[in-house]
């Protein structure tokens, strides 16, 4: 049970707005957000104007305050953000270690909902989002959209017991987001907006500005870096039983 958010932009822009300066913003749906709040951990990924990407992920010790850490007066042109409430079944792992977005073999990953079914996906160590991640990195391969597609529709085949399945992910160049909830639609939301440079999707609207629309339950959408978008149903109307 968390909020997320992601932004792919073809200017430079400061991770600040996103994170902080925009109402809500990510600490806004950390604090006040619907279920708020969501403090069990917190983190960041972003790819500066020269490509480089950066990852930063802190536990509960370090949101003490109502703030988030790290260097957020610098740019990017891509950024992945997250606010973690744990799961009852996983309230125990707690620090920045399970923080999100979680990276494996150049994957990032962001998850909101619980899993209760994961060792269909084999043996594994770690929360329902590692373990997750860890299945699809080494399924997507090679890393086309057309190859996620398919590894998601095995996921959806190979899992059943979710409250969501809702993902942010990249492989360093693509944004795709996925909406997939069996229950509580009305908390486990993605919503996207387009700007003049710029696409964002979250959890529930990031800022003020007109122009979020909902994802539909079993959507996958592509933003491409040219902000070229594409989309495909996953998940026939009422498939998933929410």
């Amino acid at each position: 049970m968390c909020r997320m958010l992601a932004v792919l932009s073809a200017r430079p822009f400061s991770i600040r707005r996103w994170l902080l300066d925009v109402n809500p913003g990510l600490l806004g749906l950390s604090l006040r957000g619907k279920n708020a709040p969501h403090r069990d951990g917190l983190g960041y990924a972003f790819r500066d104007p020269q490509g480089k990407w950066h990852l930063f992920r802190f536990g509960p010790q370090a949101l003490a305050q109502a703030e988030i850490p790290g260097p957020l007066e610098r740019e990017a042109t891509f950024l992945l953000a997250h606010a973690r409430k744990s799961s009852p079944e996983y309230a125990q792992f707690r620090g920045g270690l399970y923080a999100h977005p979680l990276f494996y073999d150049g994957v990032f990953l962001c998850h909101n909902g619980t899993v209760r079914d994961i060792e269909r996906l084999g043996l594994a160590h770690g929360t329902d989002s590692q373990r997750l991640l860890f299945w699809l990195a080494r399924r997507w391969k090679p890393r086309t959209p057309e190859r996620l597609e398919e590894c998601l529709r095995d996921l959806l085949q190979s899992v059943s017991d979710f409250s969501a399945l809702n993902l942010l992910l990249s492989e360093g160049e693509n944004l795709y987001a996925f909406c997939a909830f069996r229950t509580n639609p009305e908390y486990f939301t993605l919503w996207f907006r387009k700007g003049g440079d710029f696409v964002a999707v979250a959890s529930e609207p990031a800022d003020g500005e007109e122009g979020w629309s909902p994802m539909e339950n079993g959507e996958l959408r592509l933003v491409r870096p040219d902000l070229s978008l594409s989309r495909v149903a996953l998940l026939e109307p009422g498939e998933a039983g929410a």
